[in-house]
């Protein structure tokens, strides 16, 4: 598959867990344990998704995706919001998310939402 995938929850079983999940599917995971982490990757990575909690230590989801939509090197990049607040569903589209899941999720989800939203044109969602 190729495809790389940056993990940002500051649940640390739960990234554990994702890892997992993906790693069968070939994608190659990365980790970050709150926004600030996840930034600081990004300024020398690009994956193709970030999975991303909204509520985090540090910075949280608002504005880690305020900040990821203001880089152009990752204009193309996918978001999929993971969370276990449905609230934050009308912040996530507003800041471009690509999907939108609450917690808890099966594997075979998360799986098929990130599959969808890598085929999707970048340009459907500018």
């Amino acid at each position: 598959m190729g495809y790389s995938v940056l993990i940002v929850d500051d649940d640390r079983e739960l990234r554990t867990i994702y890892r997992m999940i993906l790693e069968r599917r070939d994608y190659t995971v990365f980790e970050a344990g709150n926004g600030a982490e996840a930034l600081k990757f990004l300024m020398n990575q690009t994956p193709d998704v970030i999975v991303m909690d909204m509520l985090m230590p540090m910075l949280g989801g608002e504005a880690v995706m305020q900040r990821i939509r203001q880089m152009p090197a990752l204009k193309d990049t996918r978001i999929v919001v993971l969370t276990a607040y449905p609230r934050f569903q009308q912040s996530a589209f507003t800041f471009q998310a690509d999907s939108f899941l609450v917690k808890p999720i099966k594997p075979d989800e998360l799986v098929r939402t990130i599959a969808s939203v890598l085929e999707k044109d970048p340009e459907d969602s500018a």
